[in-house]
């Protein structure tokens, strides 16, 4: 059988005998004088004299004294390749890579082998993984922590408090109103984009500051442009002593900064409010929470109506009707389920 033919640059008996005609050692790393020019070495083995000269520089550099790790041909993913691309814990350890990143670390992690960032684009759409929005998840409080335990045992507390000697309580949460309602991406034509002039219908922000309860519903609102303020807030605090004649009442809210300044606190005890603060990521409890989806749900509802028929479109107005569209029984619905969220909880921290 006939001696397959190999690359003059693999062939390492002649790499190893011009090594030994030059050097007189077919050590790569022999160090020594020159014994034949390559003149001589080319009439000896037939090669010429430039590539002689290019062959044993490439048979005595460093690179070449260590093996090839893989072979040119078998530059194939297997198996345990397109399992780690595809498997969960990389796609969400990779989640805020793009694909060019993605190829750089998977070449990290499998010295072996290169892949383009266009060769796992393919591989992801062969396997029906799709670009999609992640979702951020919140963080999840322990109430076993002494912190947190304390915390909402002290909320508990205050709560019953006021159920004990009838003191009304009042849950009090702030939202917000932008143009997010409308979508950024629409079906359109190939080779095209669609485009909609919306400037007549800009809505500019605005904040609306509310109060529920759990005989009233909504109790009392305020809206206001952008966001809420300090002196905002008083004045709003202000109105809930004047409705409530200014008796004691306790007043449920969460930890935004106006909420703690020292000037609410003082208004707290002039006005003999008593503060109760939610513990942080913990909306549940505070049943103004879910009623602020319903009312939004309401208000996007409405805004793409006036949108569809060429309407001017009055952000204040709306907000206005969207409060008047949830009813107080689903209001009061919303508190209920924020005092179930508590005692429930509460359960689960006795046992």
């Amino acid at each position: 059988m006939a001696r397959q033919k190999v690359p003059l640059s693999r062939d390492q008996q002649l790499l190893s005998y011009i090594s030994l005609l030059r050097y007189g050692s077919d050590d790569p790393l022999h160090q020594g004088p020159t014994i034949l020019t390559f003149k001589a070495i080319s009439q000896l083995t037939g090669v010429k004299a430039g590539y002689c000269y290019h062959l044993l520089k490439q048979y005595r550099s460093p690179a070449s004294l260590q093996p090839p790790l893989y072979h040119r041909k078998r530059l194939r993913l297997r198996k345990h390749h397109v399992d780690y691309l595809l498997s969960e814990d990389t796609l969400k350890n990779w989640a805020h890579l793009s694909l060019k990143q993605r190829a750089k670390f998977f070449h990290r992690k499998f010295p072996e082998l290169k892949v383009s960032s266009s060769s796992i684009q393919r591989l992801y759409k062969k396997h029906n993984i799709r670009f999609k929005l992640i979702q951020r998840i919140k963080k999840v409080i322990n109430f076993e922590d002494p912190q947190y335990k304390t915390w909402f045992m002290s909320i508990v507390e205050d709560l019953e408090k006021a159920q004990l000697h009838n003191t009304p309580v009042v849950f009090l949460d702030e939202a917000v109103f932008t143009f997010n309602t409308f979508k950024s991406k629409a079906w359109s034509s190939a080779y095209s984009s669609i485009k909609v002039n919306d400037f007549a219908v800009r809505v500019k922000t605005q904040a609306l500051i509310a109060a529920i309860t759990l005989t009233d519903g909504m109790f009392e609102y305020a809206i206001h442009h952008r966001s809420i303020k300090t002196e905002e807030f008083q004045a709003f605090v202000r109105q809930l002593s004047n409705r409530f004649e200014s008796k004691s009442f306790t007043l449920f809210m969460d930890n935004l900064s106006v909420h703690k300044t020292n000037l609410s606190k003082e208004l707290f005890k002039e006005l003999k409010i008593t503060p109760v603060f939610n513990i942080p990521y913990s909306p549940q409890f505070n049943g103004i929470e879910s009623y602020f989806s319903l009312l939004k749900n309401e208000y996007k509802n409405l805004i793409l109506q006036k949108v569809i028929k060429g309407e001017p479109v009055d952000a204040i107005q709306l907000i206005k009707t969207s409060i008047g569209k949830v009813d107080d029984k689903k209001t009061i619905k919303c508190v209920k389920y924020g005092y179930d969220c508590i005692y429930e909880q509460l359960k689960e921290l006795k046992k």
